[in-house]
């Protein structure tokens, strides 16, 4: 089955039309970078990192119901939003049935795993189960890719943030970031590097 086909056979079955469905049609209009666009990229983008590193379909399914359900919070609040979406999620799998009590709580887990935790001098997002490394890829994955450039700056007017002092913070932030799997480290990596050069460069 290739990528697209799998994309849209996981679009079909009722835990991720839920998600999209909740995020086309009740996401604020104010949300740039975090908007349902965001949650289609990281659906498509966890979905081909599996894929590439031979992820069995189950633990597929897994992962592309916990993207599409990760940022489900930012229609209640923008701040601790992670905790909300898991909550949400988890309702609403125990409502449907077809899922384990283990299975429930790792899409929980690792949605509540894409927060963004002090490390200093920066942030990042702490795996704590195996899978969850595929999710965090996939929500970084504009780190190493062309686009990265294109999606800061929505990111920045989301967060109405003065401009200098975000690009400070954002090269701060990828430079303190690691991939976690081997298929966004071999896909993503050298992009990535050529982006925080670029991003030096701008900031001078």
């Amino acid at each position: 089955m290739s990528l697209e086909q799998e994309i849209k056979r996981l679009q079909g079955i009722p835990a991720i039309k839920e998600a999209r469905s909740l995020l086309s049609s009740q996401l604020p209009a104010n949300l740039l970078y975090h908007a349902y666009g965001h949650t289609e990229d990281v659906i498509g983008e966890v979905i081909s990192l599996a894929l590439a590193d031979h992820l069995d379909p189950r633990q597929i399914e897994i992962l592309a119901i916990a993207a599409a359900w990760h940022d489900v919070g930012f229609i209640w609040s923008y701040t601790n939003n992670e905790p909300l979406a898991a909550d949400a999620a988890k309702k609403y799998l125990v409502s449907i049935g077809g899922y384990t009590e283990s299975e429930i709580e790792l899409i929980a887990q690792m949605i509540r795993d894409t927060a963004l935790v002090v490390d200093e001098p920066s942030y990042k997002q702490i795996p704590s189960h195996p899978l969850s490394r595929y999710l965090l890829d996939a929500d970084l994955a504009n780190f190493g890719r062309a686009d990265f450039f294109e999606k800061s700056e929505l990111q920045r007017r989301e967060l109405n943030d003065e401009t200098e002092s975000f690009r400070l913070k954002t090269l701060a932030l990828v430079k303190n970031h690691r991939w976690l799997t081997p298929a966004a480290l071999t896909r993503w990596q050298d992009t990535k590097e050529a982006n925080v050069r670029e991003l030096e460069r701008i900031i001078g």
